[in-house]
């Protein structure tokens, strides 16, 4: 049995002293790779120096978060093309308009430049997606753009309404540790409503650590706990999410392991 964290933070600051032994113990925890994802130069830079370092285990994503869109210029789409053949995927890029740390129209318009980089090199994509129920029509009907990519809605937290919009687009759910959370019941809900071969977990570490150590920082080995979780909800056996998830995740970022 085993398992892949579909989406981890390793290249964050949280990690620097203590790195080895996380790694250790996500291995122990049955997880046998993780992408790292970033979301600005430094932590771009820092995804592919961890892939270098540990490639059996590591795969890098890059790309620029909503958040970090109002500074980003030439030179760093420069840095995305020049380091494009050494990812998984383009990511994470998405819109972010509970937390609008760059104006709208900003947001979109590196969205979009950043979907048609991952068309041209026909590189999947890791969304960060969050807003209202109205914003959802506004990103999905940018997305309908794009059906032609692969497209990986991570951190999912929304309903199965949303999820089936998802489903209908071709896009893959990646769930995170907010699954266990006490008041997620509508994700739980769509959790349930999600056939097995379009789901992936995710801890999005070092956030969102997952019951039962809700309130530490997140890492790989957690990610077995949203498993359990989501083998709960759908009445299968743990093994079965294992085998689905990893290779649902394998296909999408064309891994090898």
């Amino acid at each position: 049995m085993r398992f892949i964290d579909t989406h981890a933070h390793l290249n964050f600051p949280e990690f620097k002293k203590d790195l080895e032994n996380v790694i250790k113990r996500a291995k122990e925890n049955l997880v046998c790779q993780v992408v790292v994802v970033g979301i600005n130069v430094n932590t771009n830079k820092k995804a592919l120096e961890l892939a270098e370092l540990y490639p059996e285990f590591i795969k890098p994503a890059i790309g620029f978060h909503p958040h970090e869109t109002k500074k980003i210029g030439e030179g760093d789409y420069k840095f995305l093309e020049e380091n494009i053949d050494k990812v998984c995927a383009i990511g994470e890029i998405g819109l972010d308009w509970v937390k609008e740390y760059s104006p709208k129209e900003v947001q979109i318009e590196h969205f979009i430049r950043q979907l048609e980089l991952a068309k041209k090199y026909s590189k999947p994509v890791i969304l960060h997606l969050r807003g209202e129920d109205s914003f959802w029509n506004e990103a999905l009907n940018i997305l309908k753009n794009y059906i032609e990519l692969k497209l990986l809605f991570h951190c999912y937290t929304s309903d199965k309404f949303i999820a089936s919009r998802i489903l209908d687009l071709g896009g893959l759910i990646s769930i995170p540790g907010v699954v266990t959370f006490q008041k997620a019941e509508n994700l739980r809900s769509a959790v349930k409503f999600i056939p097995i071969d379009r789901l992936v977990l995710e801890t999005d570490c070092p956030f969102l650590a997952p019951h039962p150590v809700r309130g530490r920082r997140n890492e790989p080995a957690f990610l077995i706990y949203t498993a359990q979780k989501v083998a709960e909800i759908k009445n299968i056996d743990l093994e079965t999410v294992a085998e689905k998830t990893t290779e649902n995740a394998v296909k999408y970022f064309n891994l090898k392991i």
